[in-house]
C-alpha cells in the first residue's frame, strides 16, 4: 500500500542537504495544533466534551458538579492539559486526490509516495505512531462515551483547579480526538499521521510565514520513498529539470525515483 504527503520543493531540497543521517533526508515536522486549523482540531474535541455531556446525562449529574466546561487547553498556550508532552504529525493520505488542505496553499509542491510497511518499520524504530484517522462520527463518540464510564471520576474541575488522577487516560483522550478523530466529509482523503510526542523544551522553532512554529526533525530513510512527483509538472518544467539534476547530486537516479520519467 502507498501513502502520500505533500511537501514544498524547498523543504525536500534542503531536507536532503541537511540531513546528519546517511541515507536519510529530513523533514520539519510542525506541532500539530499549530499546523491544523481550529475547525479540524476543534472536532474531535467537541465529540470529547459531548461524551462528558451524555455521561452526566444518564448518570444524573447535578449542574453544579459538571464538568462539561472543562477547559483543553492551557490558559493562553497551545497546549493540552495535562502532562507537557505536544504532537508532532506528518500528515499522509491513501487517496491520491489532492488533499483541501494542499489545494489551498498557492504554491508548487512534491508528492512523496511512501511505502506503507516500510514507513510502520520506520515508525516502530524511531519511537513514532503511525495512525489512521477515523471519520464515523457514531462509532468515535461511542468510543468516548465508553471510556468516560471508567474515565469521568479520575479528573476533576472547577472554577480554580483542574487535575487528573496518576491512572487517569484523559490525557490519551484528548491526544485520541486531535489525532484520529477527523469530520465524516473528509473521509475520501483517508488520512494517516506519522505521530511523534515531544517536550516542548526538546522541540525547535522556527517561522513560517509570520508565525512562530514548534517543529522537530524526522530523518526518513530513502528505503521508505518510492517515488517523487512535481504536482504542476506542467507549469515548472524547468523546475522539474532542476530537481532531476538534484536527485542525480545526492546519489538517487531520477528515472527509479522521480515520476515523469519512470517507465511504465
Amino acid at each position: 500500500m502507498d501513502l502520500y504527503s505533500y511537501v514544498s520543493i524547498e523543504s525536500f531540497v534542503r531536507g536532503c542537504k541537511e540531513s546528519k543521517t546517511p541515507e536519510t533526508f529530513t523533514l520539519h515536522v510542525p506541532n500539530l495544533l499549530y499546523a491544523k486549523s481550529d475547525e479540524v482540531i476543534g472536532y474531535g474535541l467537541s465529540l470529547l466534551r459531548r461524551s462528558i455531556v451524555l455521561h452526566e446525562v444518564r448518570n444524573g449529574v447535578k449542574q453544579e458538579f459538571s464538568k462539561q466546561n472543562i477547559p483543553f487547553f492551557r490558559e493562553n498556550r497551545r497546549m493540552l492539559i495535562g502532562p507537557e508532552m505536544e504532537m508532532y504529525a506528518l500528515s499522509l493520505y491513501q487517496n491520491l486526490e489532492i488533499p483541501s488542505g494542499v489545494k489551498e496553499k498557492d504554491t508548487s509542491c512534491l508528492r512523496l509516495t511512501f511505502d506503507y510497511g516500510a514507513l510502520g518499520e520506520y515508525s516502530l524504530s524511531e519511537e513514532k505512531y503511525l495512525l489512521r484517522c477515523k471519520y464515523n462520527e457514531e462509532e468515535n463518540l461511542n468510543a468516548f462515551v465508553s471510556q468516560m464510564k471508567w474515565e469521568y471520576d479520575k479528573f476533576f474541575y472547577d472554577e480554580e483547579h483542574t487535575g487528573f488522577k496518576r491512572d487517569s487516560c484523559f490525557f490519551s483522550m484528548l491526544c485520541n480526538a486531535c489525532l484520529e478523530v477527523r469530520e465524516p466529509r473528509w473521509v475520501s482523503e483517508q488520512e494517516w499521521r506519522l505521530v511523534q510526542f515531544c517536550d516542548p523544551v526538546e522541540a525547535e522553532y522556527d517561522f513560517i510565514g509570520d508565525n512562530l512554529v514548534p517543529y522537530v526533525d524526522y530523518a526518513i530513510p530513502f528505503g521508505c520513498l518510492r517515488r517523487i512527483a512535481l504536482v504542476n509538472l506542467s507549469e515548472n518544467s524547468l523546475t522539474y529539470s532542476a530537481l532531476a539534476g538534484f536527485l542525480q547530486s545526492i546519489g538517487l537516479a531520477p528515472d527509479r525515483y522521480l515520476e515523469g520519467m519512470l517507465e511504465e
